[in-house]
């Protein structure tokens, strides 16, 4: 990460708190993996939806909100294909910022998360990045193989809307 990088980040409201995140993701990681860093992060992508296993496509995209990796829109499923925008102020300002920006950890997080909502084999591709529109293009092909790897997580990752609130929360309320 460089200075001018820095600056953009800490003197934006929305992104300043997402600075160690940009330098763990697209500066250290790279550094460390060196040219295997896209093949381990499609892979730990994989494995966090093993381990936060979703249930639904609008809670694919809600999760993809909440833990700040950008906003996520289905945009089309087609045959053996279901193909994905990642767009957002994070994902615009990774694009101009890095070289060679990884989205590897998201794709695997969708091509895991389809799998189990699908109950099918399935790997994902980034097809495109629009530096001047500021989103990435994914595809996510479907086998129609049972999936066999068996690690998923015992129960389904529940997503809270915001504006939700718990019944069993004692907390008291000013």
């Amino acid at each position: 990460m460089n200075n001018d990088v820095y600056k953009n980040f800490i003197n934006d409201s929305t992104m300043k708190n997402l600075l160690g995140q940009e330098l763990i993701r697209d500066t250290l990681l790279p550094e460390i993996l060196g040219k295997e860093a896209h093949e381990i992060s499609y892979w730990a992508g994989k494995h966090l939806a093993r381990n936060h296993r979703l249930a639904t496509y609008e809670d694919l995209e809600t999760f993809f909100q909440q833990f700040q990796f950008g906003t996520l829109t289905l945009l089309k499923r087609a045959g053996n294909q279901i193909h994905w925008q990642l767009s957002g102020k994070i994902v615009a300002e990774r694009l101009t910022a890095f070289d060679d920006p990884d989205f590897y950890l998201e794709s695997g997080f969708i091509a895991q998360s389809c799998q189990y909502i699908l109950n099918q084999q399935a790997e994902a591709e980034i097809e495109k990045e629009n530096i001047n529109k500021g989103f990435v293009l994914l595809t996510t092909y479907l086998s129609p193989d049972k999936p066999n790897d068996g690690q998923e997580a015992s129960s389904i990752f529940e997503i809270v809307e915001p504006d939700q609130t718990d019944p069993n929360d004692d907390t008291p309320t000013n």
